[in-house]
C-alpha cells in the first residue's frame, strides 16, 4: 500500500471530465465558483459537510474533488477512506441541477477507480442509494464494475423524515483491472 506523501497531486482528468482536488488551500475559491447558481447554496453546505480533507493518524481519509465538464462547472465527487487496514473505500457525488442528466457521476467514476486502485492501493470501493433515489440507482447501473450487494434495511432517514432502505453496490480491484484502461486517466500535479 502506498503512504499518504507519495500521492501529491491536483487533479485527475479523463474523458472531458477534470476532477480539482480539494484542499484547506482551495476551499474557499471553490465556494466562490459555487455561487450564482439555483442549488449554491445547497452545494456549499455538501461541500462543507462532505467533501473536505479528514485525516485520522496522519492519513488522508477524505478525497474530494469539484469537477469541470469540459469548461463547466458540475458538481462534486469524493472518495473516502474507510478502513486503510482492510484497504476499502466508498464514493459518491453531488452534481448541480442544471448539470444532471449529462454522464457525470458515472464518467467520473474512472478517476476515483485510478485513485482508490492504483494510487491508493485500495482493494474495495463501495456506494450506494436510497431507493427513492432514482437518479443515483441510474448512475451506479450505467457505472461498469459496479455490482449489487443487498439492501441495508432502514439505514437512514430521507428528506421527508421517514426510514428508508439503501442499496449497496460495490467494485473491487480485480474487477476495475479486467474493465478499466488505467493510461485513459491523466494525473495532474
Amino acid at each position: 500500500m502506498r503512504s499518504f506523501s507519495a500521492v501529491m497531486f491536483r487533479a485527475l482528468y479523463s474523458d472531458s471530465i477534470t476532477l480539482h482536488l480539494i484542499s484547506e488551500d482551495n476551499q474557499a475559491h471553490v465556494e466562490t465558483l459555487f455561487q450564482g447558481f439555483p442549488d449554491s447554496e445547497a452545494m456549499v453546505a455538501e461541500l462543507r459537510e462532505n467533501y473536505l480533507p479528514e485525516y485520522r493518524h496522519g492519513r488522508r481519509m477524505t478525497y474530494g474533488f469539484y469537477s469541470l465538464l469540459g469548461e463547466e462547472l458540475a458538481g462534486m465527487t469524493v472518495l473516502t477512506i474507510d478502513s486503510w487496514e482492510e484497504r476499502y473505500g466508498s464514493t459518491g457525488a453531488d452534481v448541480f441541477e442544471h448539470m444532471r442528466g449529462r454522464g457525470v457521476t458515472p464518467r467520473s467514476k474512472p478517476h476515483l477507480f485510478y485513485l482508490a486502485f492504483e494510487l491508493l492501493g485500495l482493494n474495495r470501493v463501495a456506494t450506494g442509494h436510497r431507493v427513492s433515489n432514482l437518479s443515483s440507482k441510474r448512475s451506479i447501473e450505467k457505472t461498469p464494475g459496479f455490482q449489487f450487494e443487498g439492501v441495508m434495511r432502514e439505514s437512514g432517514v430521507n428528506e421527508r423524515g421517514e426510514f428508508e432502505d439503501e442499496c449497496l453496490y460495490a467494485i473491487l480491484r480485480r474487477d476495475w483491472e479486467r474493465l478499466y484502461d488505467k493510461s485513459q486517466v491523466r494525473v495532474i500535479h
